[in-house]
């Protein structure tokens, strides 16, 4: 019988376009039930924005000149001066695709249309900073079972209520992991 704190890896290695689901059991302050989308990954670079971790602060409040009140997400605590987006509207020239339908990047005729809201079917959210690692620094921590590595999809990068990100990549990876979901999030309160 496994144990309850037993982590079974996935057999997917990190590649952008995939996500980093958080162990329950790993309390990082930072990375607490986190998802983690992987918008570059090779040799040198390892680049993430973390999906669930909204703050108390628009679009508009964080990035300046951007006309947008919709919520900004923090990224990762890597330069907080910088402003990321990910989207679905595949006509951007600075957008690069990292999944089916998800872009990352823009320009300033992306952002009129997202602050006019001129295309109903769009979905985007914008993040200060991103989650970074030095090579060989995520395999070390996957390895230690502070993460497990799934496939990212366009639902749960821009479509996931926020609260419920972290759930929803659990359930992906199958009922081997549905006790995660009972783990307290401050597991030092049980």
């Amino acid at each position: 019988m496994k144990s309850l704190l037993h982590v079974q890896p996935t057999l997917l290695k990190p590649a952008a376009g995939r996500v980093l689901i958080s162990v329950p059991y790993y309390n990082d302050p930072f990375f607490n039930r986190s998802v983690v989308l992987l918008i570059e990954k090779d040799e040198e670079n390892c680049v993430g924005l973390i999906l669930n971790q909204e703050l108390n602060c628009t679009v508009r409040q964080a990035v300046s000149g951007v006309r947008i009140d919709m919520p900004v997400y923090a990224g990762g605590p890597v330069m907080h001066h910088t402003a990321f987006a990910l989207h679905n509207f595949d006509s951007c020239k600075e957008s690069e695709e990292i999944l089916p339908n998800v872009y990352t990047g823009y320009d300033n005729i992306l952002l009129a249309i997202f602050e006019h809201a001129d295309i109903p079917q769009m979905d985007f959210k914008f993040f200060i900073g991103y989650s970074g690692w030095s090579p060989g620094q995520l395999e070390d921590e996957i390895s230690k079972k502070m993460w497990v590595v799934a496939e990212g999809n366009e639902e749960l990068v821009l479509k996931t209520p926020t609260q419920k990100v972290w759930e929803e990549a659990v359930k992906s990876l199958g009922k081997e992991y549905a006790h995660w979901l009972e783990v307290p999030k401050n597991i030092h309160d049980n």
